[in-house]
């Protein structure tokens, strides 16, 4: 390598120190996590274990929401069409995708938005995502043609199940905006 001023060549010659950030180049796209306000059992039937709906969205893995404990060993849609988490968004949001972690075999998840945070029926709600088969531990559900969205549903259509009982947990759901 050689320097047409004469002298040894410096770091920056050699390219030796690192690249700074400018203003004026292109940055890769980035996924916001969109953290929900609030979370809030889903519509129809009874709801299941409503104090703890909190637990999914709260940051820690250790606490969770769960179903209640089915008898009938397929309760949707046999007992009610599914049961699910209402997530309410800050604003409305497009979702790029949405990851949950979760502790049974077997359970399928669709999700769909909803005009208000408390839909009364599954038809006052929208399909995002077609039934998805999820299994114990990190699932991510990406949202194709995502559009804004204000009011989140984690509908549960397939209920699995853990130790041969038919229940599920949720203990972290993320949203990402999409890019």
């Amino acid at each position: 390598m050689f320097s047409d001023v004469g002298g040894p060549l410096d770091k920056d010659q050699l390219g030796l120190n690192a690249p700074t950030s400018s203003s004026t180049g292109a940055s890769a796209p980035s996924t916001a996590i969109v953290k929900p306000v609030r979370a809030t059992v889903s519509p129809g039937g009874e709801a299941d274990n409503p104090a703890d709906a909190a637990n999914a969205i709260d940051g820690n893995p250790a606490t969770s929401w769960s179903t209640d404990i089915y008898s009938d060993a397929v309760p949707f849609p046999n007992f009610k069409n599914g049961v699910g988490l209402v997530l309410q968004l800050p604003q409305p949001t497009a979702i790029g995708s949405v990851t949950l972690n979760l502790n049974s075999t077997g359970t399928s998840i669709q999700l769909r938005s909803a005009q208000s945070p408390t839909p009364a029926t599954l038809d006052e709600t929208t399909e995002l995502t077609p039934p998805t088969p999820m299994k114990p531990g990190t699932n991510t559900i990406t949202i194709n043609n995502p559009t804004p969205v204000s009011n989140l549903l984690v509908w549960i259509t397939t209920l699995g199940s853990v130790n041969g009982k038919s229940v599920s947990a949720l203990s972290e759901i993320t949203l990402k905006a999409a890019s």
